[in-house]
């Protein structure tokens, strides 16, 4: 029996890490119920918990490690998620929220890169 439900939840949980994205909205208030087709999905990177650059000017979050100039006129925020709801709601909370895959392709919302960059809107 524990054998069964320890495979059970490893494959439930492989398959939300590897589908889970960032639903972050228009504004400071976050994505409303109803109001999805304004917000973007954005996948949520393996490296989630490492401190993320934000390029205001370029408008993107990369892991501090992945951005070469990450100076003074950057923003260095704790993690992944922090930086995305900053970069799309102005501030960290309320965060964004993690979806599925399924959920950002039924309610047809922009889908960014993991940078928040090259937004396309859902057909």
């Amino acid at each position: 029996m524990y054998k069964k439900l320890f495979i059970t939840l490893f494959l439930i949980q492989n398959a939300y890490a590897q589908s889970s994205y960032f639903l972050c909205g228009p504004d400071e208030d976050g994505c409303f119920e109803g109001q999805e087709q304004y917000c973007a999905c954005i996948p949520v990177s393996s490296e989630q918990e490492q401190p993320y650059c934000l390029d205001l000017d370029n408008r993107t979050c990369k892991p501090v490690a992945q951005q070469i100039d990450c100076s003074e006129k950057h923003i260095v925020l704790p993690n992944q998620g922090d930086c995305l709801a900053t970069m799309f709601q102005s501030v960290p909370n309320p965060p964004c929220k993690i979806v599925t895959q399924s959920f950002c392709d039924t309610h047809q919302v922009y889908k960014c890169d993991e940078s928040g960059d090259n937004c396309k809107k859902q057909d």
